[in-house]
């Protein structure tokens, strides 16, 4: 159980890996097509890529008081490279977010509020995403490829979701009694588990749910526009990349249309949403591939597409998390090197004052 991790990843990596094998020729096709992409669509893909990490780095920046818009991205381009390579990473990618805005001098009560408005914010926009796309489908004549029924079960458990989550939150910030009772009550079980577990921290959960609800109220008055225009910003980047992708290699508006591009891709998302599987792997090329297929879309082309979509949102963000976390780390210790260098200065100026 100990390096249940690893066991799962490498049963996660031979099921794609047989996958693959069994549809080598398709792959082999679909990659010969990528060969064939123009200079012209390779520089637009690459400039959403772009804007997308800045949109990203200014959406963690607007949720973060005192973190430069640098900071954000690397954080970001971390924690995304954590979640994509790890199952079960949601502990691991919190670590690391911890340990480098600690590092930028970011205080403990701002750090938890803004991992909670992180995830907030997520959770919103997948079933926001997944409610809009539902509703297009629901509206408009049957394709045959996802049954009605199928749009009414979204739209209803979104709906569901949305109002419970933006009622209990509510209560949680406006209501002081609410979150008092909250913490009384996860302070029993936090208890509970220090006695089972000694080493764990002290924590006065009700003092900290207070100032949680305080300093969530200060950051809604301070930065609330910021934080819903960079949020928009990030998700419109985030749903025009699989669109640019599909026009970029040749697929016209009457072979699939935006509205079935837009539908495959909240559904697909939605449904990783509710996987543990690292960035979706296999859940996302799978999913995409078969419903842009059913479409309409021709399916060595799509599967070309969304094999570049999975290098753009999968691939490239582990390369640039692993070189924002080798920065980190590098700038971590010149601070660490310099800060020792100052105390052994200062305890030889001491000395040689002494003498």
């Amino acid at each position: 159980m100990k390096h249940w991790r690893h066991w799962a990843t490498a049963v996660v990596l031979l099921a794609f890996a047989a996958a693959a094998f069994a549809h080598r020729q398709e792959l082999s096709e679909a990659v010969r097509q990528i060969g064939t992409l123009s200079l012209r669509w390779i520089a637009v893909l690459l400039i959403v890529v772009v804007v997308g990490i800045v949109a990203q780095g200014a959406f963690a920046s607007s949720v973060t008081p005192g973190l430069t818009l640098g900071q954000g991205i690397s954080v970001q381009q971390a924690t995304t490279a954590a979640n994509n390579t790890v199952i079960g990473s949601g502990p691991v990618s919190t670590g690391l977010r911890i340990a480098m805005l600690r590092s930028w001098k970011v205080s403990d009560p701002t750090i938890g509020l803004t991992i909670v408005a992180l995830n907030l914010v997520a959770e919103y926009t997948v079933w926001i995403v997944a409610l809009a796309v539902s509703l297009i489908g629901a509206l408009r004549p049957n394709d045959g490829v996802i049954h009605p029924r199928i749009y009414g079960v979204v739209i209803l458990v979104a709906v569901v979701v949305l109002l419970a989550s933006t009622v209990f939150w509510w209560l949680l910030l406006s209501r002081p009694t609410s979150s008092r009772w909250l913490a009384t009550r996860a302070q029993r079980l936090w208890n509970g588990v220090r006695r089972r577990f000694r080493k764990l921290p002290d924590l006065n959960l009700i003092e900290l749910a207070e100032q949680s609800r305080q300093g969530a109220h200060r950051l809604v008055h301070r930065r609330g526009a910021r934080i819903i225009m960079c949020s928009i910003i990030d998700q419109s980047i985030s749903i025009l990349k699989p669109v640019a992708v599909v026009r970029a290699f040749g697929v016209s508006s009457t072979e699939l249309t935006t509205a079935n591009i837009l539908i495959a891709y909240g559904l697909i998302r939605l449904a990783v949403a509710l996987t543990p599987i690292p960035g979706g792997l296999g859940v996302t090329e799978i999913g995409l591939a078969t419903l842009l297929t059913r479409f309409g879309g021709p399916s060595t082309t799509v599967l070309a597409a969304v094999l570049t979509y999975r290098v753009m949102t999968f691939v490239l963000p582990i390369f640039t998390g692993a070189v924002c976390l080798t920065i980190w780390r590098w700038s971590l210790r010149s601070q660490t090197s310099e800060a020792s260098n100052r105390a052994d200065e200062n305890a030889t100026n001491l000395a040689t004052t002494d003498l």
